[in-house]
């Protein structure tokens, strides 16, 4: 079972990748010397135009990018490789990184495996929380369209996972997702969790995000 997380600081981190999500896009990103620190339990919007390092920042969170310089700690504790993240992050939109990007698995053959591991919740309590439909369980997560949204924080809760990273958001995308982001970050609060939300105007996060962090500059607090 993974530990629980209640600090994610990262310190100068710079990071160059080219993050995607299949069916949705694909970026150069590059984050240059950003310094945070994230808590459990809350909600971060991070603020700049696609490309200005918030997607890779999220890819990074989720183990699936490694950094070219700074420091990460986890916990206060200086972490030795950034691939540790693997282990405590959610990539939201695609399931649980496997050799395959969805592990050619359906939606409930990837809750399951992390049930058997992690007995926190049933298969019957993500299903209801997060709205899924019976008729799509049996089914890959990129073939739900929307649904593969909180189907995949569904199956990332199921494997114990305490750092949800949305992709890099449009307003158009957000207001197309309100209310499922709106669910489902009300659930993982929560639990404890860490969210990560990458867009460009922190208007579009209103009553979503706690802070709204610009990547270039400082914090705000939003709500």
């Amino acid at each position: 079972m993974v530990q629980p997380i209640d600090t994610v600081r990262v310190k100068d981190l710079t990071i160059l990748g080219d993050p995607r999500l299949v069916n949705y896009g694909q970026m150069r990103d590059c984050c240059e010397n950003f310094s945070y620190e994230f808590r459990s339990g809350h909600v971060y919007g991070i603020i700049g135009e696609c490309g200005s390092g918030g997607w890779v920042l999220s890819y990074y969170l989720t183990g699936r990018e490694k950094e070219q310089s700074g420091t990460l700690f986890l916990n206060n504790v200086l972490a030795a490789d950034s691939s540790v993240l693997a282990g405590y992050g959610c990539y939201v939109g695609e399931g649980v990184i496997s050799r395959n990007l969805f592990g050619g698995r359906t939606v409930r053959q990837q809750i399951e495996e992390g049930l058997k591991q992690n007995n926190a919740f049933t298969l019957n309590e993500l299903v209801e929380w997060f709205e899924l439909s019976s008729s799509r369980l049996d089914r890959k997560l990129e073939h739900i369209s929307n649904e593969r949204w909180n189907a995949s924080i569904a199956i990332g809760l199921a494997h114990g996972k305490t750092i949800f990273c949305f992709p890099w958001l449009n307003t158009a995308w957000i207001q197309s997702l309100r209310s499922r982001i709106a669910a489902s970050v009300r659930i993982l609060k929560d639990q404890g969790a860490i969210i990560i939300i990458p867009t460009a105007k922190r208007e579009a996060l209103n009553q979503l995000a706690d802070y709204c962090v610009d990547i270039f500059l400082a914090e705000e607090k939003l709500n």
